[in-house]
């Protein structure tokens, strides 16, 4: 009835299900209540399941818990069964959500957020100390900058759509007792997480449907295509295209909802810092970032020509390494 879970009491799951391969091979077949878990913990364990058998694994499981919090045909390109229908989804994804044009359309909101993160280091160090902790500053660009690519720079219940993605993180992430026995009755009574994912949905897609009435009612049809966001090319899909699987708006709310990925406020990536200490070590921010400046004269310098040229164009970086 139990399974495996005893392994994983006392310990962190990723170090005993290492120790476990040590002793019983690179791919072993578990089971944490009633849930079998295959576990892949060597290169060719990982390349049998995600590449020679690709097609067996790859759609994604959907537990009991998970299901509530998913309408009824709409579960977006994460939770969508594999086959026709996810690929047309994600092909949807790749040429108009992600292509290069459209990252490239988002450029002057990356700008424009990275100037006004570098004014807000500036002056919020204090007079001697100018080193500033730049860890929630980053985070705060790096999600800033995806939803207004996601919703438009009009937005203004940011803090309302990020509560509601933190609170969906933490319902996902949690291993209710449902998930480990999803035949039970009993299990699905006696947990929280139902009624919790039930709730999440509702306020999600309430959510979202606010968001795609205001982007209906504001945009209208003269939408410029260099203008859109990603809500408003998700609209153009619905109202104009002729698709074998026809995009409707609970399939608009999950991709947004669950599928475009947008990072937490407070947990920045290693990724997202580096790539900035990267881009400001030629425009001569590093110290800023690294520690207190050594000449006076180079803070000096900075608060002087924060408005000018100062940061390098996009243009530029082939040119600058």
């Amino acid at each position: 009835m139990v399974g495996h879970l005893d392994h994983l009491l006392d310990a962190l799951p990723h170090h005993r299900l290492c120790d476990l391969s040590r002793r019983h091979g690179p791919l072993m077949l578990l089971r944490f209540g009633d849930l079998p878990v295959v576990v892949a913990s060597s290169v060719g364990a990982a390349r049998e399941i995600m590449k020679t058998h690709d097609l067996a694994f790859s759609t994604r499981p959907i537990g009991p818990v998970t299901r509530l919090a998913l309408v009824e045909g709409s579960k977006g390109l994460i939770f969508t069964p594999y086959g026709d229908g996810w690929r047309q989804l994600r092909k949807i994804c790749t040429l108009e959500l992600l292509s290069a044009r459209r990252v490239q359309s988002f450029r002057a909101v990356r700008e424009q957020e990275v100037a006004w993160l570098l004014r807000a280091v500036v002056s919020s160090a204090p007079p001697g100390e100018p080193a500033v902790n730049l860890s929630s500053r980053i985070s705060s660009y790096v999600a800033d900058s995806a939803v207004r690519a996601i919703m438009g720079s009009r937005f203004k219940d940011r803090a309302v759509f990020f509560r509601l993605l933190e609170q969906e993180l933490k319902l996902f992430s949690n291993l209710s007792l449902p998930d480990l026995y999803p035949s039970s009755r009993l299990a699905m009574f006696i947990s929280r997480m139902p009624s919790l994912m039930k709730k999440q949905r509702v306020e999600m897609m309430a959510f979202m449907e606010t968001i795609i009435q205001e982007h209906q009612v504001r945009r209208g049809d003269d939408v410029d295509d260099e203008e859109e966001d990603l809500v408003d090319v998700l609209l153009r899909i619905h109202r104009d295209s002729e698709l074998q699987f026809p995009i409707s708006m609970d399939n608009i709310k999950a991709v947004v909802a669950h599928d475009v990925p947008v990072p937490r406020r407070d947990d920045l990536g290693c990724a997202a810092e580096e790539a900035l200490l990267v881009s400001w070590e030629p425009a001569g921010l590093l110290g800023q970032v690294q520690g207190p400046f050594e000449d006076p004269l180079a803070a000096a310098a900075l608060r002087l020509h924060v408005d000018s040229e100062l940061v390098a164009d996009q243009a530029d970086e082939p040119h600058l390494f």
